[in-house]
């Protein structure tokens, strides 16, 4: 009797004590089910707190320096100056681990504007220089002169891409081993190729294959696995995926695009941008398709948003390449849009048309587009349909009466169109260049005209300058697609 009651005991004891142990173990499914975003979000709120410090540790510097406390040596100000550059440089680290959360969430504050390359890469050396002297590096660049044409970009964003690449070089470089930033222009595409080539130890394929997840929280968080993660994101607010080519011992190539600043690269940029966002078609396959061996990887390789690729070429035939895109979020519609136009009133000023423009950018999700075509109009892309739309719009007045309450904007009637690449692009490259968006010939005031009692608009070189280096493109386009066109009509011709 006591024996069977100490076991009905136990086994009673027992059974609450394996409730307990499912209970608290719950929580912590619910974190492994998305690792990274709970890595994030703990690295976001460090990032936060150490904000206060540093900011006391740079004024305490400065005081210093300043001559507050007593003269210094010219040494000691400039060992005190750099000191002081990294701190700059280290709160900008803390900043974006602060935005990483709002990146991950798809809606980050981005302004996308035409800017010079030699920017870019006075901002990037600034924040760099320190690190690579340590190494004795050298930072080299090609395709950054100041001729070279304008790219659409937020400048602040694409130095730490740049910088988070460089520093991913640096740590693989040997000493006085450089780097090289290397732009090349695809106008048929429409972009400008970023290229950060270091002559390091290169990737093995396995930790290719393991970058490539993503959804590993060992690749995201390995390493330099952080950078790589948040680098993604970065490019993929420019309408591109990153893309990392290696071999061991020959060093790695960390590639992505940019869209060039003409309204034709970026209509094409973001139509094709777009478009890969869609997702795998509906449209129903054959039995023969799906047994394919290499249509099933594809379908493999679409769905997980990772190309894994293995050049066969004579001459690179051990170089291994993969494409890491951001999936962390996705359209809300994803094979549709809004196109539209939104207009300022002729009373708006310049400067509250340039605060208008930079609320509009930064309450862009990163699958929207805000396009300036002029000084007080603009063509916007949306994530919306016809239903949604009117809200978002809504949305836009309301931020805009917060923050410029004096501007009064008109709306086009917007069109939703299918997220096609070939047709996307021709809607946005026309809206982009004309007013076929226009409610009604007459209903959008003519922003660009000039007013009873002002001076005529003078000649700008620059106007001029950029007018012509488009007709250029323009041009240069139209004879490309001619030569394809009798390419492909000689080809169709029937052989004597």
């Amino acid at each position: 009797m006591p024996l069977s009651s100490q076991r009905s005991i136990n086994g009673r004891a027992a059974r609450p004590s394996r409730r307990v142990h499912r209970s608290t173990s719950s929580p912590r499914k619910e974190t492994a089910s998305d690792p990274l975003g709970a890595a994030v979000r703990l690295l976001s709120e460090t990032a936060h707190d150490l904000k206060s410090p540093l900011a006391g540790i740079a004024a305490t510097m400065e005081v210093i320096r300043d001559g507050s406390l007593g003269d210094i040596t010219p040494s000691q100000s400039e060992f005190l100056l750099a000191a002081m550059n990294q701190c700059r440089y280290i709160d900008s680290l803390i900043g974006e681990l602060s935005r990483a959360e709002r990146l991950r969430s798809g809606m980050p504050r981005v302004r996308r504007v035409a800017t010079k390359r030699s920017a870019i890469r006075e901002s990037v050396e600034l924040a760099t220089r320190s690190l690579l002297s340590n190494k004795h590096i050298d930072l080299l660049w090609d395709g950054v002169d100041p001729g070279c044409a304008d790219v659409l970009i937020d400048s602040t964003i694409l130095s730490r891409l740049l910088t988070n690449l460089i520093i991913n070089a640096e740590r693989a470089s040997q000493s006085g081993s450089p780097i090289l930033i290397r732009v090349e222009d695809d106008l048929p595409r429409g972009v400008a190729v970023w290229s950060v080539i270091d002559r390091g130890r290169g990737i093995s394929p396995q930790r290719l294959q393991q970058i490539s997840g993503a959804n590993s929280i060992e690749s995201d968080l390995g390493g330099e696995g952080l950078g790589l993660m948040i680098a993604r994101q970065m490019a993929s607010l420019h309408y591109s995926s990153l893309t990392l080519r290696s071999r061991l011992g020959s060093g790695t190539d960390a590639v992505f695009e940019t869209p060039l600043a003409t309204p034709a690269a970026i209509a094409t940029t973001f139509a094709r941008f777009r478009s890969q966002k869609r997702g795998v078609r509906s449209r129903p396959q054959t039995i023969q398709q799906w047994k394919s061996g290499v249509q099933a990887t594809a379908e493999r390789e679409l769905l997980s948003g990772t190309r894994v690729r293995i050049e066969n070429s004579p001459t690179r035939s051990s170089w291994h390449e993969v494409q890491l895109q951001s999936d962390d979020s996705r359209p809300l519609r994803p094979d549709r849009l809004a196109l539209g136009r939104v207009t300022a009133d002729e009373e708006c000023s310049m400067e509250l048309a340039d605060r208008f423009d930079e609320t509009l950018q930064y309450n862009l999700s990163q699958f929207e587009l805000a396009y300036r075509t002029s000084r007080r109009s603009w063509v916007c892309a949306f994530d919306a349909d016809h239903h949604t739309m009117p809200a978002r719009m809504q949305q836009i007045e309301s931020l805009s009466q917060r923050v410029t309450p004096a501007i009064r904007l008109q709306w086009s009637a917007p069109s939703i169109v299918p997220v096609q690449e070939r047709n996307l692009q021709c809607l946005l490259l026309d809206a982009m260049t004309t007013r076929s968006l226009a409610e009604a010939p007459g209903t959008i005031p003519d922003v660009d005209s000039v007013r009873l009692g002002t001076p005529e608009i003078p000649y700008s070189p620059v106007a001029s300058a950029r007018l012509d280096e488009e007709l250029r493109r323009m041009n240069q386009r139209l004879r490309s697609q001619s030569e394809r066109l009798r390419a492909q009509s000689a080809a169709l011709r029937p052989q004597n």
